[in-house]
Protein backbone atom coordinates (compact mmCIF):
# COMPACT_ATOMS: atom_id res chain seq x y z
CA UNK A 1 0.00 0.00 0.00
CA UNK A 2 1.31 3.72 -1.24
CA UNK A 3 -0.16 6.65 -0.97
CA UNK A 4 0.40 8.82 -4.21
CA UNK A 5 2.84 11.72 -3.75
CA UNK A 6 0.22 13.61 -5.88
CA UNK A 7 -3.06 13.16 -2.99
CA UNK A 8 -3.62 15.65 -0.09
CA UNK A 9 -6.88 15.75 2.48
CA UNK A 10 -8.61 18.46 3.51
CA UNK A 11 -11.95 19.49 5.24
CA UNK A 12 -14.84 19.61 2.39
CA UNK A 13 -18.48 20.51 1.93
CA UNK A 14 -20.62 17.62 1.69
CA UNK A 15 -22.16 19.00 -1.61
CA UNK A 16 -18.51 18.09 -2.36
CA UNK A 17 -18.87 14.61 -1.52
CA UNK A 18 -22.19 13.78 -2.16
CA UNK A 19 -21.32 11.58 -6.03
CA UNK A 20 -18.60 9.89 -4.09
CA UNK A 21 -21.33 8.64 -1.75
CA UNK A 22 -23.79 7.96 -4.20
CA UNK A 23 -21.37 5.96 -6.67
CA UNK A 24 -19.81 3.73 -3.61
CA UNK A 25 -22.49 3.65 -1.26
CA UNK A 26 -25.91 4.35 -2.66
CA UNK A 27 -25.26 3.25 -6.47
CA UNK A 28 -28.87 2.04 -7.88
CA UNK A 29 -30.57 4.43 -5.17
CA UNK A 30 -31.51 8.51 -5.90
CA UNK A 31 -29.21 10.72 -5.89
CA UNK A 32 -31.24 12.52 -2.80
CA UNK A 33 -29.99 9.23 -0.19
CA UNK A 34 -26.72 10.85 -0.87
CA UNK A 35 -27.49 13.91 2.04
CA UNK A 36 -27.61 13.07 5.31
CA UNK A 37 -29.53 15.19 8.40
CA UNK A 38 -26.51 16.36 10.05
CA UNK A 39 -24.19 17.21 7.00
CA UNK A 40 -25.10 21.08 7.57
CA UNK A 41 -24.67 21.31 11.01
CA UNK A 42 -22.08 23.35 12.80
CA UNK A 43 -20.08 20.67 14.19
CA UNK A 44 -20.12 18.39 11.39
CA UNK A 45 -17.18 17.93 9.12
CA UNK A 46 -16.20 16.13 6.33
CA UNK A 47 -12.75 15.00 4.66
CA UNK A 48 -12.04 14.56 1.28
CA UNK A 49 -8.61 13.16 -0.38
CA UNK A 50 -7.91 14.29 -3.82
CA UNK A 51 -6.12 12.99 -6.61
CA UNK A 52 -5.05 15.31 -9.37
CA UNK A 53 -8.29 17.56 -7.70
CA UNK A 54 -10.66 14.92 -7.92
CA UNK A 55 -12.07 13.44 -4.60
CA UNK A 56 -11.39 9.39 -4.29
CA UNK A 57 -12.34 9.12 -0.52
CA UNK A 58 -14.51 10.67 1.66
CA UNK A 59 -15.89 10.32 5.23
CA UNK A 60 -18.41 12.47 7.56
CA UNK A 61 -18.10 13.51 11.23
CA UNK A 62 -20.55 14.56 13.49
CA UNK A 63 -21.62 14.64 17.65
CA UNK A 64 -23.46 11.72 18.08
CA UNK A 65 -23.74 10.10 21.48
CA UNK A 66 -24.17 6.63 21.65
CA UNK A 67 -26.09 4.19 24.59
CA UNK A 68 -23.56 1.15 23.29
CA UNK A 69 -20.21 2.55 24.84
CA UNK A 70 -20.19 5.38 27.51
CA UNK A 71 -18.86 8.61 26.21
CA UNK A 72 -18.86 11.81 27.18
CA UNK A 73 -17.96 13.26 23.36
CA UNK A 74 -18.90 11.21 21.36
CA UNK A 75 -18.65 11.57 17.43
CA UNK A 76 -20.50 9.19 14.72
CA UNK A 77 -18.66 8.50 11.79
CA UNK A 78 -20.50 8.08 8.26
CA UNK A 79 -20.52 7.61 4.53
CA UNK A 80 -16.92 6.50 4.36
CA UNK A 81 -16.16 5.82 1.31
CA UNK A 82 -13.25 5.23 -1.65
CA UNK A 83 -13.78 5.35 -5.15
CA UNK A 84 -13.05 1.33 -6.44
CA UNK A 85 -10.60 2.56 -8.35
CA UNK A 86 -7.93 3.79 -6.30
CA UNK A 87 -8.99 1.43 -2.95
CA UNK A 88 -5.88 0.07 -1.13
CA UNK A 89 -3.65 3.07 -1.53
CA UNK A 90 -4.01 4.18 2.08
CA UNK A 91 -6.75 6.85 1.43
CA UNK A 92 -8.92 6.50 4.19
CA UNK A 93 -6.03 4.89 6.58
CA UNK A 94 -5.48 9.19 5.59
CA UNK A 95 -8.69 10.15 6.58
CA UNK A 96 -9.25 8.42 9.82
CA UNK A 97 -5.72 9.96 10.84
CA UNK A 98 -7.06 13.46 10.45
CA UNK A 99 -10.15 12.74 11.43
CA UNK A 100 -8.39 11.41 14.84
CA UNK A 101 -6.60 14.49 15.53
CA UNK A 102 -9.67 16.64 14.71
CA UNK A 103 -11.91 14.95 17.09
CA UNK A 104 -8.98 15.23 19.86
CA UNK A 105 -8.80 18.69 19.43
CA UNK A 106 -12.64 19.16 19.71
CA UNK A 107 -11.96 16.77 22.94
CA UNK A 108 -14.07 14.02 21.49
CA UNK A 109 -13.50 10.69 23.31
CA UNK A 110 -15.02 8.26 21.41
CA UNK A 111 -15.63 7.47 17.54
CA UNK A 112 -18.38 5.41 16.67
CA UNK A 113 -19.99 3.82 13.37
CA UNK A 114 -22.22 1.04 11.84
CA UNK A 115 -20.05 -0.73 9.89
CA UNK A 116 -20.20 -3.00 6.51
CA UNK A 117 -19.25 -6.50 6.83
CA UNK A 118 -16.85 -5.59 3.56
CA UNK A 119 -15.68 -3.00 5.80
CA UNK A 120 -14.41 -4.70 8.92
CA UNK A 121 -10.66 -5.17 8.47
CA UNK A 122 -10.07 -1.45 7.77
CA UNK A 123 -12.33 -0.41 10.69
CA UNK A 124 -9.50 -2.98 12.89
CA UNK A 125 -6.83 -1.50 11.01
CA UNK A 126 -7.57 1.71 12.55
CA UNK A 127 -8.23 0.66 15.64
CA UNK A 128 -11.67 0.30 16.12
CA UNK A 129 -13.62 -2.54 17.67
CA UNK A 130 -17.20 -4.19 16.97
CA UNK A 131 -19.32 -5.15 19.69
CA UNK A 132 -22.65 -6.82 20.11
CA UNK A 133 -24.44 -8.57 17.01
CA UNK A 134 -24.24 -8.15 13.33
CA UNK A 135 -27.83 -6.20 12.33
CA UNK A 136 -29.28 -5.59 9.16
CA UNK A 137 -30.00 -1.53 8.05
CA UNK A 138 -33.02 -1.54 5.13
CA UNK A 139 -31.63 -1.38 1.72
CA UNK A 140 -27.74 -1.82 2.36
CA UNK A 141 -27.18 -4.92 4.44
CA UNK A 142 -25.51 -6.66 7.56
CA UNK A 143 -23.59 -4.15 9.71
CA UNK A 144 -21.61 -3.84 13.04
CA UNK A 145 -21.63 -1.96 15.22
CA UNK A 146 -17.86 -0.47 16.10
CA UNK A 147 -16.19 2.25 18.34
CA UNK A 148 -12.86 3.46 19.48
CA UNK A 149 -11.77 5.29 22.15
CA UNK A 150 -10.06 8.83 21.46
CA UNK A 151 -7.09 9.39 23.77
Amino acid sequence: MQIQTNSYIQLVDAEDIRPLRHKMLRKGKEFSTTSYKRDYEEDTFHLGVFVENEIVSCATFYPDNTDKVHAKNAYRLRGMATDINYSRNGYGIKIMTKAFNILKNRNCDLIWCNARLVALSFYHAVGMKEIGDLFDISDIGPHYYMYKRIE
